[in-house]
């Protein structure tokens, strides 16, 4: 082996010294050999440290671009310091870098102030640059001694010279790893970024396409309440035409005559319905509606609702019966509230109830608690569909097949969600087997009445 020739015919700088270490060596350079990257560097630098008898051996890696130095492997015989990294410029061997070996062989420590590689008992330093296969620095083997090194130091760098090969070998294959390590990471980075961005992008598809279904499904509401409304202001207008045309008519006795001026006036008041209902869901989207809380006689109130709306019933021969269930005493019902709006929710309310009642019975009122009132709306009409609950009180939405059947512009029950709303309070559809629908629906109250304040007349609220 030309190795072991060489070291045979170098008596002169003692390389016969190491001749113990030529199993070690046999070993490392065997094709069988196993170990691999920083167990490679564990080894070898153990095994030099025994066999030159340095104080400590140091493997580092070399980043051109970063102009530092990586430390691969710090070790003694025995123990192994931790890594760490430092700048070229702190080395004071200039060629060390530069593809020029570096030895003090006495006195290496003074050399090293500015980097910390060696303490203050060092005497010797070699280094060694390590090349790639482009024939660049790719990493340092350094060795630091005790002693001084003087007459040892030509053996030491020959025996230290056989191994640099095989290092920049590991050296590469180790920064090849590291290299695929963090492309690995990069990829998986992008890999979790891109299924991220998938996701966004398919909620973002998902979300645009149910914008696009609202925005399709508005249009379509939208058109059927543009012709709702036209059934909805054609239909009393003609019944106010015709009827009136009908009082021209000398042949009518009083009765008839009275009867038809009732016709004509409830058309009236449903045309003025409509057009409150325009102009309440319009200041109502706006928040253009600011009504101050007001003192009522709550009881008063309700029942003359109860009047108007027994008139209706009369008036539109239904065998229907209108109950009223009070939560007040006559005495004691004396509040402070937002009486217009309350009045618009209840006939909204009430008109529903007894469009969808054909015959028995409809019942309103209210139950009081310290500072809120709970209103229901009662009836044994026709009901809502299964599922339908979820939708009533959106603008412009009806019950199919109802609309055809009873007419209605979608508005009520929307208006009343956000007269609600707007006061604090909140509306429910409540499932009971006893009756077909129930609407309840909570409004805040106070009996704390400003001083001087007037009691609003009931008999000036529009109940239409």
């Amino acid at each position: 082996m030309k190795i072991f020739n060489f070291l045979s015919r170098n008596k002169t700088n003692k390389l016969s010294q190491f001749k113990k270490a030529a199993p070690f060596i046999q070993e490392l350079f065997s094709p069988a050999n196993k170990y691999r990257g920083q167990q490679y560097f564990r080894l070898l630098a153990v095994n030099l440290c025994k066999h030159t008898n340095a104080k400590k051996v140091i493997i580092g890696s070399y980043n051109q671009i970063q102009h530092r130095v990586n430390t691969l492997i710090i070790s003694s015989k025995s123990v192994e310091e931790e890594n760490f990294s430092f700048s070229v410029d702190q080395l004071p061997c200039e060629g060390l870098i530069t593809k020029t070996t570096c030895c003090y062989t006495h006195h290496a420590h003074t050399h090293f102030s500015n980097v910390n590689l060696l303490t203050d008992k060092e005497e010797g330093f070699i280094g060694i640059p390590i090349y790639n296969s482009n024939n660049e620095v790719n990493g340092l083997l350094m060795a630091t001694f005790e002693k001084t090194i003087e007459k040892d130091s030509s053996a030491i760098e020959a025996l230290l010279q056989l191994y640099i090969p095989r290092i920049s070998t590991e050296i590469e294959h180790t920064n090849a790893i590291e290299a695929l390590k963090t492309k690995n990471q990069e990829l998986s980075q992008l890999h979790d970024q891109l299924q991220e961005k998938n996701k966004q992008l398919d909620l973002s598809i998902i979300e645009l396409n149910k914008t696009r279904a609202k925005a399709e499904e508005n249009n379509q509401l939208k058109t059927a309440f543009l012709a709702n409304m036209s059934h909805e202001i054609r239909t009393p207008m003609n019944a106010i035409i015709g009827f009136a045309e009908i009082l021209r008519s000398d042949s009518l006795d009083a009765e008839e005559r009275e009867e038809y001026i009732d016709i004509i006036n409830i058309n009236g008041l449903q045309l003025l319905k409509v057009m409150d209902n325009l102009m309440d869901i319009s200041k109502l989207q706006t928040n253009l509606v600011d009504e101050k809380p007001k003192k009522i006689r709550l009881n008063v109130l309700l029942e003359k609702m109860w009047h108007h709306y027994m008139k209706e019933i009369n008036l539109l021969h239904k065998p229907v019966d209108l109950f009223l269930e009070k939560g007040l005493n006559d005495n004691n019902d004396l509040i402070l509230t937002r009486s217009e709006g309350l009045v618009k929710i209840l006939n909204h309310l009430l008109d529903n109830a007894l469009k969808f009642t054909s015959k028995g019975w409809v019942k309103f009122g209210y139950s009081a608690s310290d500072n809120e009132l709970e209103f229901f709306v009662k009836d044994t009409g026709i009901g809502l569909p299964l599922g339908s609950e979820n939708i009533i009180f959106e603008m412009f939405r009806q019950v199919k097949d109802k609309n055809r059947q009873f007419g209605g512009n979608g508005l009520g029950l929307a208006i009343c969600k956000k007269y609600i709303e707007s006061s604090g309070g909140r509306i429910w559809f409540e499932k009971n087997n006893e009756f077909a629908t129930c609407f309840r629906f909570t409004i805040p109250f106070s009996k704390e009445l400003p001083l001087n304040h007037k009691i609003v007349n009931t008999n000036k609220l529009s109940i239409i």
